[in-house]
């Protein structure tokens, strides 16, 4: 697989494929899709390779990813998480110009379209003044939010344990123009908390844990409840949390993608209870890799 989205790669093959075609074109209805899907992918099985592309992803790619990233973003308006409409137009200059900057390296991001542009608003709706990206990678996700973090002369923190990673995120931050903005730090984020003012008013969440914790809870995604319980109180009333992989059963699902589903929602049971006794708002939305939105 080349480096960069998986799902240039993903839309490229659904590209050649006619019921994603004619869903696109709305000439046939969701359910048709993955009725068609289900009974002959295709080429999509080689194209794609892994199974999990085919039935989780590829069968949870809306029709139109800027549409399905405005009716999120309205119904985070509505449920009172967010104000304000950010700039389509601002929006889309920004898109084009980090498409034209971007050094992906050799990495590969499962940040979708839509991921990215919900972001973006969700980062100019609240102007951060100050951000913390846990799991950073190399940069990628918690790109689409400095332009609010800049709005509001803000400052972000990037945290990743691999040095290899962080260094391309620096080298990318700046080629963007946040170098100043931004401090990109190689750590396990849990030992950076103790010495965070509590002042935060955005976090990224898209860590994930290994296994050399002798905790199961901590490996993979289950990581995120710890990352929560280290930093919750350093975040100003009023904060945002963003979650990258947040899946609740029934959400975005559908009977392709449902065990799958089942199975990720279940490591996350632990960050949810936390969330859900702690924040004041949230939802879960169906974004292809799940998108969670938080307000403390």
């Amino acid at each position: 697989m080349p480096s960069g989205p998986m799902s240039d790669t993903i839309l490229a093959a659904l590209a050649e494929y006619e019921p994603y075609r004619e869903l696109r074109a709305g000439k046939i209805a969701r359910e048709e899709f993955l009725n068609r899907l289900e009974a002959s992918p295709g080429g999509l099985e080689q194209r794609l390779g892994n199974a999990r592309h085919i039935w989780f992803l590829a069968s949870r790619y809306p029709a139109d990813f800027d549409r399905q990233s405005d009716e999120i973003f309205a119904q985070l308006r509505a449920d009172g998480i967010v104000a304000g409409q950010p700039s389509v137009a601002e929006f889309e200059a920004f898109r084009r110009r980090l498409l034209a900057i971007w050094d992906h390296g050799e990495n590969r991001t499962f940040i979708h379209p839509d991921e990215a542009r919900v972001l973006y608003f969700l980062s100019m709706a609240k102007k951060p003044k100050r951000m913390v990206a846990i799991g950073c990678y190399y940069g990628y996700w918690a790109i689409w939010a400095m332009p609010g973090v800049a709005a509001g002369d803000g400052r972000a923190t990037l945290i990743d344990p691999n040095p290899a990673v962080t260094a391309l995120a620096e080298k990318n931050f700046k080629a963007m123009g946040f170098g100043e903005r931004t401090e990109v730090v190689t750590a396990k984020a849990e030992t950076l908390f103790a010495g965070m003012d509590a002042d935060i008013d955005m976090v990224l969440l898209d860590a994930n844990g290994g296994r050399d914790n002798p905790d199961p809870n901590y490996h993979g995604k289950g990581i995120y409840a710890f990352m929560m319980e280290g930093i919750y109180d350093k975040m100003v009333d009023g904060a945002l949390l963003v979650v990258h992989n947040d899946y609740r059963p029934n959400i975005g699902s559908n009977r392709l993608a449902q065990k799958f589903l089942d199975n990720l929602a279940s490591k996350l049971d632990r960050f949810h209870a936390f969330v859900d006794s702690r924040f004041r708002k949230g939802r879960v939305t169906p974004t292809p890799d799940g998108l969670g939105v938080y307000l403390k």
